[in-house]
């Protein structure tokens, strides 16, 4: 061969062999100076390289991590158990929760594994990481390893979790919002229906008087302007009792029996249960207690039971009864009467509107239900009604 064709070849394996290792050295550098976490490991999972973003992220250095450590040391154990249960139910066979949590799907689809884990440094302390395991592939489809890059996403959660606060406070804003609407529009049909009637009444009263009226007259409007007034002074009372169950959102409670208040209620109705002759019976066996408000409580079944004397059925023995349950965690009230029911098709949508009366009773205001249902929701429960006309009603109450 001649010497020049031998120098040229020298020089052409110089000059490879020199971007051989620039390109290296150019790797080398991007992986040094890069912001990501990066991890290299054999097909055994052992730690290959590590560089100075990694030893940043966890606190270890490269030499305490490099052929003698997995990454398994910067994971939560539980953390492990719960993605190869996940992979497990995936792939269909069961995955340990050793390093093939992270090279399953790298090894078996050939796409990378990303997700958030939970780094845990060298120091003890915890952090989010999005992580991304890869598998590294020669030339001749052989497996070699893999890659994993991560970064900590502490900023990013923490501005996830402000954005995810403010949306619900905008939501908890934007419901308050329309439940003041609601309650301005019952204000104005309290006015419009309620203040506005007897104030014109009084009025008109009045003017049928003057100078010349006998004291006879006087008399007689007198006593038509105090029924006026009384009815205004319940009207009144009526809306300051509403505005103060909407006020108190710290209530006081106790520890109570519902037999002691279920028994202190009948005994102060005991006069109207005796004149109708009513059989009252109760069974709290399954539920006998609750942490609630004393007054709320007394006033559930206060307004549950007299509405259920108001509304018996003239044609049968009055029956009411009171049962607790439990229903996962919640307690259930349910009070039932065989009175003359309520046609829920027609009127359940108003059922506990303010001021809503579906019988003729004189004694009938459409306070109570209402009351009821802002004491129990303004604790964080429910109540609905379940009734048929003519044959009763049942009230459950869910705290």
């Amino acid at each position: 061969m001649p010497k020049t064709s031998v120098a040229t070849k020298i020089v052409q394996q110089d000059l490879f062999l020199n971007a051989l290792a620039d390109a290296f050295r150019l790797q080398e550098s991007i992986i040094s100076t890069t912001a990501f976490s990066i991890i290299s490991m054999d097909v055994d999972g052992r730690i290959t390289s590590f560089n100075k973003a990694a030893e940043q992220l966890t606190g270890y250095a490269a030499g305490e991590m490099v052929n003698k450590m997995s990454p398994l040391i910067l994971h939560d154990n539980l953390q492990l158990i719960q993605r190869a249960d996940e992979l497990s139910a995936d792939v269909g066979y069961e995955v340990e929760p050793n390093m093939d949590v992270f090279t399953t799907l790298p090894r078996l689809r050939r796409i990378a594994d990303h997700r958030e884990w939970t780094y845990i440094r060298k120091d003890g302390k915890r952090f989010p990481v999005l992580l991304s395991v890869s598998g590294l592939w020669d030339e001749r489809d052989m497996l070699m390893g893999y890659a994993a890059f991560a970064i900590d996403i502490t900023d990013r959660k923490r501005s996830e979790e402000e954005l995810l606060r403010s949306k619900q406070n905008l939501e908890a804003l934007a419901l308050n919002l329309q439940e003041q609407n609601r309650q301005l529009d019952e204000f104005a049909h309290i006015i419009s229906h309620n203040l506005r009637s007897p104030i014109g009444n009084i009025k008109g009263l009045i003017s049928l008087l003057d100078d010349n009226s006998p004291i006879s007259d006087y008399r007689e409007i007198f006593s038509k302007l105090k029924n006026v007034s009384t009815n205004l002074s319940d009207t009144m009372n009526d809306l300051m009792e509403m505005i103060k169950v909407k006020k108190e959102a710290n209530v006081d409670r106790a520890l109570l029996r519902f037999k002691d208040m279920f028994d202190k209620v009948v005994q102060t109705l005991e006069g109207d249960l005796i004149q109708c002759e009513a059989h009252v019976t109760f069974d709290f066996m399954r539920a006998p207690a609750i942490e609630y408000s004393r007054p709320y409580l007394e006033s559930i079944f206060q307004n549950l039971i007299s509405n259920a004397v108001k509304y018996r059925s003239p044609h049968r023995t009055l029956h009411i009864h009171a049962e607790t349950s439990m229903k996962g965690d919640a307690i259930v009230l349910r009070v039932t009467d065989n009175g003359q029911g309520i046609d829920l098709a027609k009127h359940g949508h108003k059922l506990f509107g303010l001021h809503k009366t579906f019988h003729h009773h004189k004694d009938a205001r459409g306070v109570g239900l209402f009351l009821v249902k802002t004491q129990v929701e303004a604790l964080g429960g429910s109540i609905r009604a379940e009734s048929e006309p003519g044959i009763g009603t049942t009230f459950i109450v869910s705290f």
